[in-house]
């Protein structure tokens, strides 16, 4: 009998983020539809900066090295890490907001340090104070194995998304997509389906000048589509979002 072939998994952000989704339906106490997404959204955030940073890190060191320094040499390390401000506008993260430091935390202490991550962000840089929601994680009764397999899933490199330029808009339209069939009209948030969006986005006028709606959402109705037709429309579509929440996690 010939071998079956096995089919290699094909690891991208969709995957990732139904992984996630999965693991937050089975878990008990994950919380509402707002819970999930902002745990979601918040985890995402600290993987991209933490490995934009790392990325950075990488960079500087390869610039030393061929500078002829050491860049492990105890003084280089004071002189050009400690502070850096790198090539590309990435900040240099505080040690507790690094993911080498989350991904390192022992289950039971993950929610605790996901939120002193954030945390240290707003100490650290006074434009991001009141970005990020309190407690995200310490307030949530979501179990310590669940919040690890989440980091686990989330771990996967940023470069597997793709060329998604709008990262947190595009897990926000995700689960948005995927738990808003179960969510409460009370709750607020509904999902369009793309097609409707190049409909409506085609359709829009005026076709120049900029738009304010204060009904329309980021990325769910028809800014995603409409802002990236700019080229040939002229037109900027400026957004006004539901939660305060999620305005301050897209400001940082």
């Amino acid at each position: 009998m010939a071998k079956k072939k096995t089919a290699e998994k094909t690891l991208n952000i969709d995957t990732i983020l139904f992984n996630c989704r999965d693991i937050l339906r089975a878990a008990r106490n994950s919380g509402s539809f707002f819970e999930k997404r902002d745990m979601m959204l918040t985890l995402v955030f600290l993987r991209f900066i933490g490995e934009k940073y790392e990325d950075g890190i990488e960079a500087l060191r390869k610039t030393l090295i061929d500078q002829g320094f050491d860049p492990d040499d105890e003084n280089i390390r004071a002189a050009f890490f400690e502070d850096a401000t790198f090539a590309d506008g990435t900040y240099n993260l505080p040690v507790e907001a690094r993911w080498s430091t989350i991904i390192n935390t022992p289950a039971p202490k993950l929610n605790v340090a996901l939120d002193t991550a954030l945390s240290r962000l707003e100490e650290e840089d006074p434009q991001l104070k009141g970005c990020f929601i309190k407690g995200t994680f310490t307030t949530r009764n979501l179990a310590a194995n669940d919040i690890k397999k989440l980091v686990d899933e989330v771990k996967i490199s940023h470069k597997a998304f793709g060329e998604e330029k709008d990262l947190i808009g595009y897990v926000y339209e995700y689960f948005l997509k995927e738990f808003a069939v179960n969510a409460t009209k009370e709750e607020g948030e509904f999902y369009t389906p793309h097609d409707v969006v190049k409909l409506i986005a085609a359709m829009i006028e005026p076709f120049e000048g900029t738009l304010y709606d204060p009904a329309c959402g980021s990325r769910v109705i028809i800014m995603t589509e409409a802002n990236s037709s700019v080229k040939s429309k002229v037109l900027k579509l400026l957004p006004k979002l539901k939660t305060e929440e999620t305005d301050g996690l897209c400001v940082a």
